[in-house]
């Protein structure tokens, strides 16, 4: 993996990541870092879009190094997210932008956005209310709650099965729903993610409709999180929630219509995760209170050259092609990895999921694993696995960074955005490493005896 000294703090300050922290341990351990297959978090650090950065390489105008006088962001970058949303997400015919929805320019992360969003959220509602505000999301998940709990929200959760292919029950999110609903009189929100991390499984539209009818029902607000709206297989149709969600509240009476955001990372479909540069689709009064007076309390418009940069990219046919490309490859990596955890570590057919969107794909720990661990110990399987062969995996449900590590249940997190070789490589050292099935293990033991 890329050296540790260019990607980690040095020793002075506490890290709270805890890739980090292991990373850091295993290196005092007197193994070398440079050797390990990173597949935890989003990430390489080595394949931004070529094209991208050739754009940043070439001479920008002067005027973006400078403040820009908007808070919507760079206007030459809102202008193309604009057209960029409208046309990807196909909402020609569904909504009237500047009156049912506007884009504007999401800089220093989307999370961030998401972070203040739900503060509207609270600040908005009257002070006397009954119970905490309460944010419902799916389980397993990304950090939702590590944005909604520094808020005082309560999460509550629905269930992801594989048996269901990870497809939510919209009866049991409305469950949820209503019961939330009736515990407080402040804020409920609803966080949808139909390309869905960690499992990769693409939320059916029918369910998602069903989502947002409860929500609309139970008077929920909705959170739109489409980072990997752009990563699926070919073949393969996204689940469109933002034009869903049009559709829905497009007709409703303005008293009845929820507040909403949706939120696009363009860092995880170009591979340019340190930009924090993505869009921001919702009401323009949301994107008025957001952008004129909750962000500029503690920020102005940053990161300008590359909003030019990103601008330059989105109008180009480069940027399509790109994806194109990428899809393939991805399916091409879901199939290998699928193969060889099948056929090498002798996976069977449910203990892992391939998906058909995002970059991840979700493995079950082998059963040995918890068995063996000692009395009272916290099993910890990915700890374990870069011990033994130098393979960092993902947590099956992320942690928020400086909180205790969630309960993965049993789960971990393969990143199939690393170049294909070293996916292999990394299947192929856990496979002569013995970190395999049951079956499989109980095959070699025999075979050895």
């Amino acid at each position: 993996m890329h050296p540790l000294a260019d990607i980690t703090a040095d020793r002075g300050l506490p890290n709270p990541y805890g890739d980090a922290a292991l990373l850091m341990e295993y290196q005092d351990a007197g193994h070398d870092p440079a050797d390990v297959i990173y597949l935890s978090l989003g990430e390489t650090w080595t394949q931004a879009a070529p094209g991208l950065r050739d754009i940043l390489a070439s001479a920008l105008p002067a005027y973006c190094h400078g403040y820009v006088l908007s808070p919507y962001g760079l206007p030459e970058l809102q202008r193309a997210l604009r057209a960029y949303i409208r046309a990807d997400h196909g909402l020609a015919d569904a909504a009237a932008l500047g009156t049912d929805y506007d884009v504007c320019v999401s800089q220093n992360s989307t999370r961030n956005a998401m972070f203040h969003f739900g503060r509207w959220l609270r600040e908005t509602t009257p002070a006397a209310v009954t119970g905490p505000p309460v944010a419902v999301c799916s389980t397993p998940a990304w950090d939702y709650s590590g944005v909604c709990t520094a808020l005082g929200y309560e999460m509550r959760h629905f269930s992801l099965a594989p048996e269901t292919g990870y497809q939510p029950d919209p009866q049991e999110v409305a469950q949820v729903l209503r019961r939330a609903r009736r515990d407080t009189d402040g804020p409920v929100l609803l966080i949808l993610n139909a390309q869905h991390n960690p499992t990769g499984a693409n939320w059916a539209p029918d369910t998602v409709r069903a989502m947002i009818r409860a929500a609309v029902e139970t008077g929920a607000d909705l959170l739109v999180d489409d980072a990997f709206y752009a990563v699926y297989d070919p073949g393969i149709t996204p689940t469109n929630t933002l034009r869903i969600l049009l559709e829905e509240v497009g007709g409703l009476p303005p008293a009845r219509r929820p507040r909403w955001l949706a939120v696009r990372s363009l860092g995880k479909q170009y591979h340019c995760n340190g930009w924090g540069i993505g869009a921001l689709t919702a009401a323009p009064g949301t994107l008025t209170q957001l952008c004129t007076r909750l962000l500029p309390q503690y920020t102005y418009v940053s990161a300008v050259p590359l909003q030019a940069a990103m601008a330059r990219w989105l109008r180009s046919p480069a940027s399509d092609a790109y994806l194109a490309r990428q899809r393939e490859e991805y399916a091409a990596k879901r199939a290998e990895v699928g193969g060889r955890l099948t056929d090498g570590l002798g996976y069977p057919e449910g203990a892992f999921f391939p998906g058909r969107s995002g970059p991840f794909l979700l493995a079950r720990t082998p059963p040995w694993y918890a068995q063996d661990a000692a009395p009272g110990a916290r099993p910890d399987f990915r700890r374990y696995c870069l011990y033994r062969c130098g393979v960092l995996l993902g947590e099956g449900h992320m942690s928020t960074p400086g909180l205790p590590v969630n309960d993965s249940r049993g789960y971990v997190r393969l990143y199939l955005g690393a170049p294909l070789p070293s996916l292999v490589e990394a299947l192929e050292r856990m496979r002569a490493a013995g970190l395999v099935w049951e079956e499989e293990r109980t095959r070699r033991r025999a075979a050895v005896a």
